[in-house]
């Protein structure tokens, strides 16, 4: 059954990597992503080789420092969707606690008399670092939550990968409470199927972030968008909007924009603006067709590329493709397509 877990965990992730590889994302967050699902690979492999060609050896596996990774690989997806880089320092600083243990893993490994007088005291420090670790960096991301996740995709994948970190990180203390104080053992069993059941539904949630983030590259989510008629008084004749509520709604959706720049958001739909602009999802549909006379993505690309045309001007040394990014595009192509079609020109003969 465990080797069936993690040859899940592997498959799932090989897939990921191959979605997220298609995609071809510049974004921070999403490179982060890609290390992240990388890690995840080489953990569910290095897990699977050693489980299946070193049995007797399950120590292999467990003493394995792979749990200092994944509290600060919380951190930087955290805080990387509004930080331009994450900085050679801070990566360092962030895994020099799994580096450490590495070199100690390599010496538990070939040092059998080590790992007979000190084996013990080295999963107390392992296991006990990792518990640290997963809490801390998880109790620092809600702490910070608002300032770090704007997003609400983002925020649904950290709020589980968190919620997984912090389900391990007991199973881990408990570990040690059994092992250290009882001096019990609880088996490799029960702990390696919570462990990989919980990469797994975590790599499930990273694949369909993947398969979103392809389809709107793509231009699935704009045609379908795009699809809905322009003008469609009819579907809309028993509808309670009065003329006076779709002003208002106009009038409070112009002033988040203006005020907030909410289009400045890569990752927003018409579901999320719906949310931050307090107006229902359906209502706001309507607006669009009816007393705007756009759809969503025009809308919004409006104000995207009125933003752009104000970038292009101030930083004439900004690259185009960090100019798509910073108003609101999730790729060049886009941005070119859009701007092209309502400035009449490209980004590059503009400036």
């Amino acid at each position: 059954m465990l080797f069936l877990l993690l040859a899940l965990v592997f498959g799932c992730n090989a897939l990921t990597l191959y979605v997220l590889l298609k995609t071809k994302s510049d974004k921070l967050f999403d490179k982060v992503i890609r290390y992240v699902v990388w890690i995840s690979l080489f953990h569910s492999a290095y897990a699977f080789l050693s489980r299946y060609y070193f049995e007797e050896l399950p120590f292999i596996d467990r003493a394995a420092p792979f749990g200092l990774l994944y509290g600060p690989m919380l951190y930087f997806l955290s805080f990387s969707n509004h930080e331009k880089r994450l900085g050679r320092s801070n990566v360092i600083k962030h895994g020099s606690p799994f580096l450490v243990a590495t070199i100690g893993y390599v010496i538990f490994l070939i040092s059998p008399e080590w790992r007979r007088n000190y084996g013990l005291y080295y999963f107390e420090v392992l296991y006990s670092g990792v518990v640290v670790s997963m809490v801390g960096y998880v109790l620092y991301v809600f702490l910070n939550h608002k300032k770090a996740i704007s997003d609400n995709r983002i925020r649904k994948l950290i709020n589980s990968g968190a919620t997984w970190l912090l389900l391990i990180a007991s199973l881990l203390a408990s570990i040690i409470v059994s092992k250290i104080l009882r001096k019990e053992d609880i088996g490799s069993l029960l702990p390696g199927m919570i462990i990989y059941g919980a990469m797994l539904f975590v790599s499930f949630l990273i694949f369909k972030y993947s398969i979103n983030n392809l389809l709107v590259k793509a231009g699935v989510d704009e045609e379908s968008e795009e699809s809905v008629p322009i003008s469609a008084p009819r579907q809309y004749q028993k509808s309670a909007l009065t003329v006076e509520i779709l002003r208002e709604y106009e009038q409070k959706l112009n002033t988040i924009m203006e005020t907030e720049q909410v289009f400045l958001d890569t990752e927003l739909s018409l579901e999320s603006l719906s949310r931050k602009v307090k107006i229902p999802k359906h209502h706001l549909t309507q607006l669009f067709n009816t007393k705007i006379n756009q759809t969503f993505y025009q809308y919004i690309n409006m104000y995207r590329i009125n933003h752009s045309c104000k970038l292009l001007l101030e930083e004439p040394e900004t690259n185009l493709e960090e100019i798509a990014f910073k108003s609101g595009f999730n790729s060049k192509v886009t941005f070119n397509r859009y701007f092209k079609n309502q400035m009449g020109c490209t980004p590059s003969e503009y400036r």
